[in-house]
């Protein structure tokens, strides 16, 4: 069982007064557009984690056994305090679980299941999906990192741990897995 941690508590600071997630890409909410993706995937489990437009984006989501919802209260204090909001709430039997951004519509599910499929085979340590030479998201890690993990702190994701532990790569052959939406110009592409 893999788990999927949607990360959707930003403030989206570069992206002006109004929420991101919420503006429409593909005539959906960006958040959508992202979580259709991941749905249409092979993970058991989605735990979207909001923070300061809870409500707005809670409304959207329509909850099944499948998607979960969690409220970060500290989402002011960053990227870190969100994974570790979701990872508290990973399905014990997960062998894995995926930090997915809210903001990477593009990311397609056969991309998520190439990821899942490559991780399966060697699940004790993490899985970066790189395209050409560069790093990207989602990484999978396995759930031994969850204790790792606990020590992040600010507005930053894993790649700090990453650096410091063996992972294993796999190539991707999208470009989706760099590109994040921050400026309103990114959903005109």
């Amino acid at each position: 069982m893999i788990s999927a941690v949607l990360l959707a508590a930003g403030i989206s600071k570069r992206f002006g007064k109004e929420d991101k997630l919420l503006s429409k890409y593909k005539k959906k909410s960006l958040l959508i557009v992202a979580l259709e993706n991941l749905k249409k995937s092979k993970v058991s489990e989605i735990i979207i984690v909001t923070g300061k437009n809870h409500k707005e984006l809670s409304d959207k989501i329509k909850k099944t056994s499948r998607i979960r919802l969690v409220y970060n209260k500290n989402y002011s204090k960053g990227m870190s305090s969100s994974i570790l909001a979701g990872m508290k709430k990973i399905n014990k039997n997960s062998s894995g679980f995926l930090i997915c951004l809210a903001d990477m519509p593009k990311i397609k599910p056969t991309t998520y299941n190439a990821i899942i499929q490559f991780f399966k085979k060697n699940p004790d340590v993490p899985l970066v999906p790189f395209f050409k030479s560069q790093s990207g998201n989602p990484v999978c890690f396995p759930v031994s990192f969850k204790v790792k993990l606990r020590s992040l702190k600010g507005d930053r994701g894993a790649k700090k741990i990453l650096q410091k532990n063996k992972f294993n790569k796999i190539d991707i052959k999208s470009k989706s897995i760099l590109i994040d939406f921050d400026k309103k110009s990114d959903f005109r592409s």
